[in-house]
């Protein structure tokens, strides 16, 4: 059996104790998060679709881990048979390293490797994963015409069915990958030491952990970090928090003598010590507009960006509006729902409504890391700049003002701001919206309404609290 494959291999790149700990101890990792999960299932529809670009061709994926030496054999073999021309999931193995290539394609007497990325732009993790493959597919000996990376384009509208040959762009990253070889090879060797070794590498927490992902075993890595520790401060970079600590200011008490005193970072440990959140409500108040509540609303959009246009006239990630919810003085039973779940081509629907609607309200409050503004400016349910302070976004009002929780460390979201606010309030899951909108797939829309209603009443909720 094999002992790296692509993601062991990028893993033990970012840090060897992760790969270590992924190879030795897989039951200590963190839960998959729901949104991970779904950018997942996004990669694994893009790269099916892209099948019809070369069709016809063999799946050669895995029923299971067991199966991994005979598709490898398989693979082989039908490279050999003139009458395969295409290959979907070849699986092959080089010194203990096993991938499996999205397409492999004929082209004469030699072969193109292809890998398909969901994206619309190449990355440098993206140049490093076909390094690596085409290491072990070099190992192996197959001669290879080209090596590409496909991706998504940006500039692709479409107009009746999906054209899969102006949907992707490619990429040729041969002379990259083959000057990159001697680079895998030294680190294949050493990962497969990492891997040998009889405990885990002693591997300090470090700004690793989070770049260029978060890892999985945060959980069982950072078990020894007090929950208030001034790690989890945003003020300052990780960079910085990690050199402080490992140069033995591994208090709060110790980090307060090193930041300035009524400064934000002195006003975030102070926080973190006492378990509650801060804010500036000086700047607060100065960004907050004079709102009389009984002429607003507030205003929950669910925006959805499919990687694949599902209607025409749409490009890959261009936004609809799935779903909203409007909460006010107006509103027939106090908050109206609209969405086009069952239908996204209906998704233009919801402009004329949102138009009639908030022309009833003075102010519209939301809560969201997007310009909402922007979105209703572009979507011409308002129509010009003059009318755009109608918008009230809590979001950015927090965030001028230096609003800080632990949560927030791990990203400034609704969720952890009412974990924040009111750690007692039972959490809604309002991620299965993400999940569903993501996935493209909405199999309880009663669950999804319900939570859509509900961030709008804990939106309306935290703003009555910051405005008392």
């Amino acid at each position: 059996m094999h002992i790296l494959s692509k993601s062991t291999y990028i893993k033990g790149m970012q840090c060897p104790k992760a790969l270590y700990m992924q190879k030795k101890h897989p039951y200590l990792r963190d839960r998959l998060s729901i949104e991970q999960r779904a950018i997942f299932r996004r990669g694994t529809d893009v790269g099916i679709l892209a099948h019809d670009c070369y069709p016809g061709g063999l799946d050669m994926s895995p029923a299971s881990a067991s199966q991994f030496p005979k598709k490898a054999a398989e693979t082989m073999e039908n490279m050999n048979n003139p009458s395969v021309n295409v290959m979907y999931e070849a699986v092959f193995q080089y010194n203990d390293t096993l991938i499996m290539l999205d397409m492999l394609v004929r082209d004469g007497d030699r072969w193109t490797a292809i890998e398909v990325k969901s994206s619309m732009a190449l990355s440098e993790t993206y140049y490093n994963d076909a390094a690596l493959q085409y290491y072990v597919l070099h190992g192996c000996r197959v001669p290879l015409s080209d090596f590409k990376l496909m991706y998504l384009n940006g500039d692709y509208c479409k107009n009746g069915p999906i054209d899969v040959d102006k949907l992707f762009r490619s990429e040729s990253v041969l002379e990259y990958v083959k000057l990159r070889e001697p680079f895998v090879e030294s680190n294949v060797e050493r990962l497969k030491g990492v891997v040998a070794l009889p405990h885990a590498p002693a591997i300090p927490i470090g700004t690793q952990c989070h770049n260029p992902y978060t890892c999985d075993f945060i959980g069982h890595c950072w078990k020894k970090v007090p929950q208030n520790s001034f790690l989890h401060m945003t003020a300052l970079n990780d960079k910085v928090l990690f050199e402080q600590y490992h140069n033995g200011i591994d208090t709060n008490a110790k980090m307060l003598e090193r930041v300035p005193d009524n400064s934000v970072e002195t006003y975030q440990i102070e926080a973190l010590e006492s378990n509650t959140y801060y804010i500036d409500y000086k700047i607060f108040f100065n960004v907050l507009p004079k709102i009389k509540l009984e002429s607003s609303a507030f205003l929950n959009l669910l925006l959805y960006r499919p990687a694949i246009p599902e209607t025409d006239g749409m490009k890959p990630y261009q936004e609809m509006i799935l779903a909203f919810a409007l909460k006010g003085a107006h509103e027939a039973e106090g908050q109206s729902v609209w969405h086009c779940f069952d239908d996204h081509g209906k998704w233009k629907e919801a402009i004329p409504l949102l138009i009639e609607k908030i022309a009833k309200y003075e102010k519209i409050v939301c809560f969201t890391p997007q310009n909402t503004t922007s979105t209703l400016l572009r979507h011409e349910i308002i129509h010009n700049q003059s009318v755009a302070d109608k918008v009230f976004n809590l979001f950015e009002a927090l965030e001028a003002a230096h609003f800080y929780h632990a949560r927030i460390k791990n990203g400034f979201t609704l969720q952890h701001v009412t974990q924040a606010v009111f750690p007692e309030m039972e959490l809604f899951e309002h991620s299965r919206i993400l999940m569903n909108a993501l996935g493209g797939d909405f199999p309880d829309t009663e669950l999804a309404i319900h939570d859509l209603c509900t961030e709008n009443e804990t939106v309306e909720r935290i703003f009555r609290h910051f405005c008392k």
